[in-house]
This record gives C-alpha cells, structure tokens and sequence, in this order.
C-alpha cells in the first residue's frame, strides 16, 4: 500500500493569523486543492476551505479587512509522510475529514493530501465494474435557476453545503457553479453580486451517465481533476450528481460489508472473491490471499477457481450451498496453491449481493501459520 508521501502534494498555500480574508481567498484560487493552512510560528493552529470563505462573506465578514486569526478556523486532522494511504480511509470514515496537512518526519508541514489523492492511491479493481453510477449518485440535487444572483448562490451552497449548485432552466441542463468559481470571481474586477447564475456558469463538456460503472467514473474524476460530476442522461437530462466523497463513502461502507469497491486491501484477512456461476471467475485477490495461496493477481485475475482445489467441484457445491443460506461461517477444504503445492485451510464464504445484480462470492481463509489444519 502507498504512503502518504507516494501520493501528497508539496505546495500547500498557507497563511498567517494575520493575512486577510481576501488575500486568503486569492492565494486559494490559485491552486486547485481548495483548503490552505494557518501557521503561527510554523505551528499549524488552523485550516480554512473554500465553504469557510463563503460562509463568513455571506455572514457580512468584509473580505478586504477581516484577517484570519479573527475568524473560527477549524483543527485539522493532521496526517505524516509515512503513514499508510489506508489509515486515511478510516479517518475518512470515522471522522469525516477530507483534507489532511502532512508533516515530514522533523514535524514540519510539507504537503497536502485531499479525495483527489486519496482515491489516485487506490489500485483499480475490477470489483468497480459491478457498481454502477445510478446506483449510488446524490438525487437530492442543488438545482438553482439562471436568475439567481450571486449572493442568492452563495447562500444556496453555504446552506446545502453540497460545494456546488447545477444550473436548470426547465428540462435543460445549462452547468454547475461551484465554491471555486464564485470565489473567483469575487476576485474579477468586474465583480457585482447583483451578477445571476446564467452569466457565472460553466458548461462544462465533462459529465457522466448513470449507466457507466465506477471504473469508468474513478478514470473519469483522475483524467479531469473534477471533485464533483453531474450525471446526466445521453438524451441531456439532469438525473443526479456524483462526487469523490461519493466514490470514499461507498468504499468506507463497502469495507464493513465485505465488498470492497476500490481496494481489496481493506480486507484484513486473506481474500478472494469470484463469480458464483460459470466458471467461477477469479474477480479481485487482496495481498494476503495471493501469498496464502501463492497467486500472482496479475495472472490470476480472471481465471476460475477450479484449478485451486483438488475436488474442482466442491465450488460449485459452494455455490448451491450460499445460493439458500448466503454464507458458511467454517469449512475445511484441502485447496492446490498457485504453485501447485497442497494445503488446508479453514475457509468462510459469503455470497454478496451488489446494486447491478452482478453477485460475487467473498471467500476468507486463516492465515497459513494458523489454517493449515487437518481436512480428515
């Protein structure tokens, strides 16, 4: 697995307690992470995002005379150069932190980690097939008209906190606004907030349909830097919005369900998982599995199971069994590792059922130093 300092980025914008609100919101708009850390002293005391700055504008806060150190920044979830991407994920999960400072090993601040980065360190399963865009997009959409002025945007974004608003005019989909764009252009000296939605948005060419599945959609967020993505049918209509938290709040849940959708190294036990029917197609195999059974995932992915015990049909008798009950908590089975060498592990099994219909058996064993027991 990757650590942080494999997949951060090193020029984070940082400010003082003494930089003022507009000349924050200026060095923000210069790079696309959309967050900056307050240092006293080279201390990290504070990080603002992009939300923060359009929530104290539309509170009143003139940007041009309040200063940071006058302003309720938030503590960040502080993270190190050589903690595991995976930690992140858990983080993630348990406190909802999206944007991480990162400090060397003499505790100094030398980069920053987002949902870009995160979901950039996680290898392409082939488990994201089986998830489709419609199955998990946000339909509670921050749909606006073109009439809306900008203060009105301003005050729709800070109030769903959503980071975005899309842009309708009856059935048409014209495009979205997010944070960044408004922030922007409160930065243009053209700026007037009497400005509507239909001159501020963007139409951007990059969308997605509800029937393309989450590989194609994790291509299509690292091929344009986007954090959020409207869904939107071939006919042109506006069904829903996908988003990178999307993408890490399914893989966060997929974890406790057995049914990783980006990493099958959230599994801490040795896994694989394949297809309950056919042949029983070898779909993905954690780091652990492979060296339980002596695979090599890059060969094995996409063959049966078959060829790995020494009664082939025992999966298929498998298969049957989950088919009725769904799981089997224990069984012994004498298997054939990748090298062709013999073994007994202790084996459970779990047929997960997916959004698409497109089902898989989630297969664990023990650990070789622990499984290896008797199959009589």
């Amino acid at each position: 697995m990757k650590l942080v300092r494999d997949c951060m980025f090193p020029n984070v914008v940082t400010l003082s307690p003494h930089t003022t609100l507009l000349e924050s919101i200026r060095r923000m708009t210069r790079e696309a992470a959309g967050f900056a850390v307050v240092l006293e002293n080279m201390a990290i005391i504070g990080l603002i995002t992009e939300y923060d700055c359009i929530k104290w504008m539309i509170q009143g806060i003139a940007p041009e005379s309040a200063r940071i150190g006058e302003l309720p920044v938030s503590l960040p979830q502080i993270v190190h150069e050589n903690t595991p991407c995976q930690e992140l994920l858990q983080i993630y999960y348990r406190r909802r932190f999206r944007r991480f400072p990162v400090l060397n090993e003499d505790e100094m601040l030398s980069g920053g980690i987002t949902e870009k980065q995160i979901l950039r360190a996680f290898p392409r399963s082939n488990l994201l097939a089986h998830y489709r865009v419609a199955d998990m997009i946000a339909t509670d959409l921050p749909v606006i008209t073109p009439e809306l002025t900008y203060w009105e945007i301003a005050r729709q974004i800070a109030q769903r906190h959503r980071g975005c608003v899309l842009v309708r005019e009856g059935e048409q989909f014209l495009g979205m606004i997010t944070e960044g764009d408004l922030l922007r252009f409160r930065l243009d000296p053209q700026w007037n907030p009497a400005t509507t939605a239909r001159t501020l948005t963007r139409a951007r060419p990059d969308r997605i349909e509800p029937e393309q599945d989450l590989l194609q959609a994790l291509d299509l967020f690292t091929r344009t830097g986007y954090r959020r993505m409207p869904v939107v049918t071939a006919e042109g209509r506006l069904v829903g919005l996908l988003t990178q938290t999307d993408l890490l709040r399914q893989v966060a849940h997929s974890t406790r369900s057995r049914q990783p959708v980006l990493n099958p190294e959230d599994i801490a036990e040795p896994a694989v998982w394949f297809e309950p029917d056919g042949e029983h197609r070898i779909l993905a195999i954690n780091e652990k599995g492979a060296r339980a059974m002596d695979l090599d995932p890059s060969q094995w992915v996409g063959r049966s199971v078959e060829t790995l015990a020494q009664d082939p049909a025992i999966w298929g008798a498998i298969s049957t069994l989950l088919s009725s009950s769904g799981h089997i908590t224990q069984i012994n089975l004498p298997l054939r590792t990748g090298s062709g060498s013999t073994v007994c592990l202790s084996c459970r099994f779990k047929l997960v059922h997916t959004p698409t219909g497109e089902d898989r058996i989630f297969w664990a064993m023990a650990a070789p130093e622990t499984g290896r027991d008797s199959c009589q």
